[in-house]
C-alpha cells in the first residue's frame, strides 16, 4: 500500500503507515482507520468488510454521476455498504475557477470539509432540523486533500424545485413544514450560507429534510438579522431558476411571524 502523512488537525494525529490501524479519539467517540492513503473517520463502528468496500468506492468515480441535491460543487453517487446500507457518498470540489486548478483537493486547516459537514449536521439534527443522518468522512492527502462524506441517503424524495413544479398540492402543504425547519435553524443560530428549495428535499412520506451543510456556520448576530439573510437568500434563488412567488410568499410569512 503506498504510505501517507496525515498532517491536518482535523484527521486526527500526524501518521505515516503502511498498514490499517485503528485508533479512538479521546473520548472514545470517534473511530479513525487508516487504510493505504484513505483516512476514515465515524462514529459507526468501521469493520474490516466495510473500510474495504469504502476504499473501493473511493478508487471508483462513477461515470455520468447526477448532480443530486446533496452533491454541493462535487459529485454525489448512491452507494450500498455492508452494515449501513444504501447511502450517499459526496465528494467535494471548488466552485468556478478554482475548480479547473485545484478540482477536488483543498489546502488542510483546522477541519477538512467533510468534517465540519459532518459535524454541523449532527448539531442541527440535535437541534430538531430534520437533516441527512452523516456516517463517515474520508480523506486522502496531506498538505492538500480530497474529501468524501458518506451520509444518509433520503429516499424516493424529490426537491422542492421539483415539486413546485409538478404538484401545487404537496408544495403547499409542506412549504409550512419548510418555514418551520428554516426556522429551528435560526432559533438555534445557525446559518446555511446555500439554503434554496433545491437543497430542500421533500420525502414520499411528506416529510421536509434540509440538506446540503457544507459551509454552514453559527451566527453571532441577532435572530432578526439572520431571518433576514435566509429570506433573500432564498428569494433571489426563486427569481434566477423562474419558481413560482409562492415559494417567497409562504417562507416569508412564516418568517416574518418569529419575534426573538
Amino acid at each position: 500500500m503506498e504510505a501517507v502523512q496525515v498532517v491536518c488537525e482535523s484527521l486526527s494525529t500526524n501518521v505515516d503507515m503502511m498498514t490499517s490501524s485503528n485508533t479512538h479519539s479521546e473520548g472514545g467517540e470517534f473511530l479513525d482507520i487508516v487504510r493505504g492513503p484513505y483516512l476514515l473517520t465515524g462514529r459507526k463502528m468501521i469493520n474490516d468488510a466495510l473500510a474495504t468496500k469504502i476504499v473501493q468506492v473511493m478508487r471508483t468515480v462513477p461515470e455520468n454521476t447526477p448532480k443530486g441535491t446533496l452533491a454541493g460543487r462535487g459529485y454525489t453517487g448512491v452507494q450500498e455498504l455492508p452494515g449501513i446500507g444504501r447511502v450517499f457518498v459526496k465528494q467535494y470540489a471548488h466552485g468556478g475557477m478554482l475548480r479547473g486548478l485545484t478540482g477536488g483537493r483543498f489546502l488542510c486547516g483546522a477541519k477538512s470539509r467533510s468534517r465540519a459537514e459532518f459535524d454541523m449536521l449532527e448539531a442541527v439534527r440535535a437541534f430538531g432540523v430534520k437533516a441527512p443522518q452523516p456516517y463517515i468522512c474520508v480523506t486522502k492527502g496531506s498538505f492538500f486533500y480530497q474529501t468524501w462524506l458518506i451520509m444518509e441517503e433520503i429516499r424516493d424524495s424529490r426537491n422542492l424545485v421539483q415539486v413546485s413544479r409538478e404538484d401545487g398540492d404537496l408544495l403547499q402543504d409542506s412549504m409550512k413544514r419548510v418555514a418551520e425547519q428554516v426556522l429551528l435553524l435560526i432559533k438555534n443560530n445557525v446559518f446555511h450560507v446555500d439554503l434554496h428549495p433545491g437543497n430542500v428535499l421533500i420525502s414520499k412520506t411528506g416529510e421536509v429534510f434540509i440538506v446540503d451543510f457544507d459551509k454552514a456556520r453559527f451566527y453571532t448576530g441577532s435572530s432578526q438579522s439572520l431571518r433576514e439573510l435566509y429570506l433573500r437568500r432564498w428569494r433571489r434563488a426563486v427569481i434566477k431558476h423562474g419558481l413560482s412567488p409562492m415559494l417567497t410568499e409562504l417562507m416569508s410569512l412564516t418568517l416574518r411571524s418569529y419575534n426573538e
